[in-house]
């Protein structure tokens, strides 16, 4: 899990996406989905996907059996 990493930042982007210099400062680039939401309901995803990995991280119950 630990890959040396000192800062992560998320940035969530607008209905086009983000400028080229954006895209060249960034190292990596991660997409929740190829389709538009909006930048609430991408917080929302986000934050639930956060959640659930580090739940599962934990060996915490998270998966309904």
């Amino acid at each position: 899990m630990n890959a040396g990493i000192k800062q992560l930042t998320f940035v969530i982007g607008g209905p086009y996406g983000f400028s080229k210099e954006v895209y060249d400062r960034a190292n990596g680039k991660l997409s929740l989905s190829k389709l538009t939401f909006s930048h609430q309901m991408i917080r929302l995803f986000f934050v639930e996907q956060l959640y659930r990995a580090f739940t599962i991280l934990r060996n915490e119950p998270y998966h309904h059996q």
